[in-house]
Order: C-alpha cells, then structure tokens, then sequence
C-alpha cells in the first residue's frame, strides 16, 4: 500500500512539473508613432532611438540568459515630424532599427508621405519584415505586402498580423495611394485568424496602426485575437486595457515609452503577463552603435538648417490642439505665405499640416521644417463660390481639434457650434456662381482629409514651391514678423 502510494505521489510529481514546463515564455517589446524623433531630446525630455536600442538591448540580454523569447515590434509611423526625417526621409530612422535589431514592423499611414517609391527603398534599407495584411493592389487585387510574421519560442508558435488604418487614403497625398486598396481591418483579421487557428493553436499578435479605439473594436470582434499592440492615435496607458481574453496595449509616441509585456504560453493561450512602459529618460546610457549612425546624419543636416530665415517678433502658435480648433497667428501667416507665391486671393490649409510652434527670436530653417515637415507642395484650383462654402462647411462640421480645420487667408469665416454661419470675403458674401482662385496644398487639393470637394474644381496646378519654401520667401521679404489672430475665423 504504501509503494503504491509513493508511486502515485512521484507521478503525480511527474505531472506538475511537466505542467509548468509546458508554458513556455516570451517578451514584446514595442513602442509606436516614432514620428523621425531619432536624436536625444534637451535635458528632461523623454526619447531618442539610442535610448530605445538600449533599453531593449538590455531586456533582450537578460531574457537571452533565462532562455526567454524577446520580439521587438513597432506599430507604425516611424515616418515624418522632425528635419530629420523630412531631409532623409526616414533612411536614418530605418538604419538604427536595424541595428537594435527589430522582429516586425506595422505600416502606419505615415510611412506612404514620401511617395511609394521612398517606401520600397525603405523595405529594401529594413532588415525586417514591413507588415500590412489589408493592403492590395487595385490592378490585380494581390497583396502589396507581407501580412504576418511567424516566429517559434519553446513549443509554441506567435503569429503577428499587420493591420493599417484605411484613414491612410485620407491622411496622406491620395496620389501616394491611388493604386492600392484598404480593406477592412476586422474582416481581414477574422479572415487570418480563422486560418490560423485551423491549423493549430498560436499565440496571435495583431500588430496594428488603427487608433485605440478601433483596436477595441478589433478585439471586440475578433476573439481570437491574445494581444493587440497599437498606434496611431498617440494613446498612453496606464494599465493594458483587456477586452474579453485579448490584452490592448499602446506606449504613447515619439519614442518617449518603450512597452515590455511578458507573456506565459501554454498551448498558444496566454496564462499569466505582465506589462510596464519604461520611460526613455536619462537614466538609460544611449547605445553607442545607434548613437553613431543619429551623429553621422546630424553632420550631414549640417549648417544649413541654422541658417536664418527671418524673425519673430511674438510667439507663432502652432500648438497641436490650437491649429486644429480655430484661428492661430501661424495658420495665418502660412496661408498669407501660400497667397504670395501663388498669386491666389484666397488661401487654406488644413491645422494637421501644421506641426509645431515657433518661439520668438530668429527663425532657422530647421523650424520651418519641424513646423511643415511633409515636403507639401502649393497647388491652386479654381473653385466657385458655392463649392469654396462646401468645402468649409466641412471643415466646420468636425468635432474639433481635427487634422481637417481648415486654417484661412482672404476670408472671414463664422461658424456656429459645427456648422459655418458665413464666410465673406472684402466684408461681401462669397458669390454661389462666381469661379475663385484657391490657393491649398497638394494634400488637399487631391482630396486629402476627406475634402473631395477640391477634387471638382477646375484647373488644377501646382504652384512649384513646397510649403516651406514659400514660408522662407514670405520671411524673405517681410523679414520681422508679427502676425496676429484678427477674426479671420470666428467660432460661436
């Protein structure tokens, strides 16, 4: 009797330890909305890719002596918001990614600014896999790119899908995507699932640049789903936000947060995580290697960008949250800048171009170009009357701040909660019937942001001059600046 007993405790032994064993472990690493902010920032400020490549580096070694799986994961827009990026069109971004190194990477809408011809350079640059499930060519409805990832840690398999939001069709020059579709996210993603999960059970991972909202959506309606790691929407968590059995997980952006989540696996479900954002401050030493590569490019920038363009006399707003709700000082004098070299007499320009503020003092040119960093050229279209209300119309009917307010020069506009009121131009209201010279960006004039509206007007041109070119001639010939907010949009 007690041989039998003692036989049945080892099995018993035997069993729970095998239990245990079979959960396997892995890291995602993943950080989000990068927006080219490669180099470290001034003292007390959070970020820089050097910082990241060390931080992850770090974590990658400790797990690597405990036998723990480490994937790095980027969900999207590595792509636009510095000089930087804007004079090397993420090459430089691209190059310390791949040293650090990276397992996967989402598209974000971003990624498509410089053209499709800048981002096949940059998958060819990138030593990992650019992931967009719900992109297809119009020509021949073929995939465009890779839409998962497979990677094996232990026993068990992730399975990493890439998702882009179908607001890229908007968010960026529509001729940077007129040959490609976007399909649904949700479809896709149950689509892949259901396929995946026939074969066996995996750990999915839907690597997405959608926004936290519609990430809650996705897992809302694809179950199956273990983790979602977001962008897009810029959105910082305090705690990973669990929709049935899926975690949601985002780290705010611009390279301020590293996100760690550590999962125990048993057959391709989750059994036990754990996640924290590590802040890229001045505790972490920047990794030398990354460092390097961010020096060689700064010297390339050289002193071009310190070169002095004019001066400002008082502070040009360009808050984010300000040029996306009403009328800002700088939306002014950009707009009046777009009037000067295009001869138009009316100007608009969406508050999501517009990127930053500028101090009072000297203007260099590398604040023109953190200010207006997606290379947007002046474009004129002529536009009646009736179509220049339609298109502020819709400007108004945003709930704001929105990318899509539409800064103005040559016009009075009044809006009354979401709907235009008036719009005047010399004290007299616009004529319905009468054609207007319109002076925007190519961005909107090809519809972008939604306002397909500009796409009706009749003779389309483009001006020549890029945004920021025409910024520097306005500084050129007024030298000091002061421009104020005169009413020129009105909000009741």
């Amino acid at each position: 009797m007690h041989r039998t007993l003692r036989l049945l405790a080892i099995v018993a032994l035997v069993l729970l330890t095998l239990t245990f064993a079979s959960a396997d472990k892995i890291t995602l690493l993943h950080f989000n909305d990068f927006h080219g902010n490669v180099e470290i920032p001034d003292e007390g400020k959070l970020g820089g890719i050097a910082r990241i490549a060390a931080a992850a580096q770090q974590v990658r070694d400790a797990n690597s002596a405990a036998g723990v799986e480490t994937l790095t994961l980027i969900a999207g827009d590595i792509l636009q918001g510095t000089p930087m990026s804007t004079l090397f069109h993420g090459e430089a971004d691209f190059k310390c990614l791949n040293i650090m190194p990276v397992d996967a990477m989402c598209l974000g809408n971003h990624e498509f600014d410089y053209g499709m011809p800048n981002l096949h350079r940059l998958i060819e640059i990138a030593e990992f896999p650019l992931l967009s499930a719900n992109i297809r060519r119009k020509l021949d409805d073929t995939r465009v790119f890779p839409g998962v990832e497979v990677r094996s840690f232990g026993d068990e398999k992730a399975v990493i899908i890439g998702l882009t939001t179908p607001e890229t069709n908007v968010t960026t020059m529509p001729s940077n995507v007129a040959n490609i579709t976007f399909e649904d996210p949700i479809e896709v993603a149950q689509t892949l699932c259901d396929r995946i999960m026939g074969e066996r059970d995996h750990l999915i991972i839907a690597l997405t640049h959608m926004g936290f909202d519609e990430d809650i959506k996705l897992a809302q309606a694809v179950p199956d789903l273990d983790v979602i790691v977001g962008g897009h929407s810029h959105t910082y968590l305090e705690q990973p936000r669990m929709v049935g059995n899926t975690l949601v997980v985002s780290a705010e952006a611009w390279g301020k947060y590293l996100g760690q989540l550590d999962l125990d696996v048993t057959d391709g479900k989750i059994t036990d995580s754990a996640w924290k954002l590590i802040s890229m401050d001045e505790n972490i030493t920047p990794r030398e290697d990354v460092a390097a590569v961010v020096a060689s490019y700064v010297d390339k920038m050289g002193e071009a960008l310190q070169r002095v363009a004019g001066e400002a006399a008082v502070v040009l707003d360009g808050e984010r949250a300000n040029v996306r709700s009403g009328e800002t000082n700088l939306g002014n004098m950009i707009t009046d800048a777009m009037r000067l070299v295009s001869g138009a007499p009316i100007a608009m320009q969406n508050g999501g171009g517009i990127r930053a503020s500028i101090d009072a003092g000297p203007i260099t040119l590398e604040e023109i170009l953190t200010v207006l960093p997606f290379g947007n050229e002046v474009a004129t279209v002529e536009l009646t009357g009736a179509q220049i209300m339609e298109v502020l119309a819709t400007s108004a009917a945003r709930e704001r701040p929105d990318g899509g307010f539409l800064q103005v020069s040559g016009l009075k506009v009044v809006i009354n909660g979401n709907k235009l009121e008036s719009v005047t131009m010399d004290g007299a209201p616009l004529d319905p019937r009468k054609v207007y010279l319109v002076a925007t960006n190519a961005f909107l004039m090809e519809g972008g942001d939604g306002f397909e509206t500009f796409t009706h007007g009749k003779n389309p041109y483009y001006v020549g001059t890029k945004l920021d070119t025409s910024v520097v001639s306005y500084l050129t010939e007024h030298g000091t600046v002061a421009p104020e907010v005169e009413g020129r949009i009105v909000i009741k």
